[in-house]
């Protein structure tokens, strides 16, 4: 009885592991064609001395077009460039914006400063991340409703 008890546990234990191993994993795919004509809004960036979370995401937005120009929203001004995509690997040329006013909680700055250092890409969850070089941080974007 008491082999059959450890036996049942055992087993028991070996399904928990195995359905652990087959449940949903986020994700994570590098296909250029995951971020282009969709509009991404800016989340936040960590880098290792801090962490900028996005008051209004909505303000701060990319749209990766087919022929190689990004159009983007940079709080109250607009703006763009190119950029070069391929398997995981994301770069902006310089960019160009509108120079209106802003509000004082503007955080413009350092969205279009970031994006200028952006070296590769990732979508995880429906979300994209942008990496800065030698790990110095990451942009996180949700996709606009």
């Amino acid at each position: 009885m008491k082999s059959m008890t450890i036996s049942l546990l055992v087993g028991f234990v070996f399904l928990g592991c195995a359905a652990g191993m087959s449940g949903e994993q986020p994700a994570r795919s590098k296909d250029p064609q995951m971020v282009i004509g969709k509009t991404w809004q800016w989340v936040s960036t960590v880098t290792p001395v801090e962490k900028i979370t996005a008051a209004a995401p909505e303000r701060y937005t990319i749209l990766l077009q087919e022929d190689g120009n990004i159009r983007a929203r940079f709080d109250c001004n607009k703006g763009g460039g190119r950029y070069t995509l391929s398997e995981g690997r994301l770069s902006f040329g310089p960019l160009m914006s509108t120079r209106m006013a802003c509000p004082p909680d503007t955080q413009d700055a350092p969205f279009m400063r970031d994006l200028q250092r952006v070296s590769s890409f990732f979508v995880e969850n429906g979300e994209l991340y942008l990496e800065l070089p030698m790990d110095s941080g990451t942009m996180r974007f949700r996709q606009a409703p």
